[in-house]
């Protein structure tokens, strides 16, 4: 009788444990992969002139809605703060046409005629989070 009632006891906790291990969940999304590259000028469009670019790693599992890089207000001659990690919320943005995919990416920027600013690549993800690549600064000397 001793037997029997361990082997239930042990099916009966093995059905319990098995009834909360299998719930319906939604695993947690990557956010995408970017890195952001060094300004280069862009003399066919004039004076102060330059074309940003980005790289995109991986495109993650969670939907872009936009992409693109944000720069200090002081690079569009703005008098906003020259922060170092400027964000979407704050500052002017350069917006790259869709479709999201993996590749460098380049648009022309506006108009930089100052001496030292930041900027970085983001994606704006359908959660509503904000994935950032790497902060550079330019110099103008």
């Amino acid at each position: 009788m001793k037997k029997r009632f361990s082997v239930f006891g042990l099916v009966f906790l093995s059905l319990f444990l098995f009834s909360y291990s299998c719930q319906d969940h939604q695993p947690p999304g990557e956010p995408p992969l970017l890195s952001t590259h060094e300004l280069f000028y862009d003399s066919i469009h004039g004076k102060c002139s330059f074309t940003t670019e980005l790289e995109v790693l991986n495109i993650g599992t969670i939907p872009v809605t936009e992409y693109g890089i944000v720069y200090n207000a002081a690079l569009s001659g703005g008098s906003g703060p020259n922060r170092e990690n400027p964000t979407i919320e704050d500052y002017p943005k350069i917006v790259f046409d869709m479709p999201f995919s993996t590749g460098i990416k380049q648009k022309v920027g506006p108009q930089i005629c100052t001496n030292s600013n930041y900027y970085r690549a983001y994606a704006i993800l359908s959660n509503g989070t904000v994935a950032y690549g790497q902060t550079l600064r330019f110099t103008n000397l």
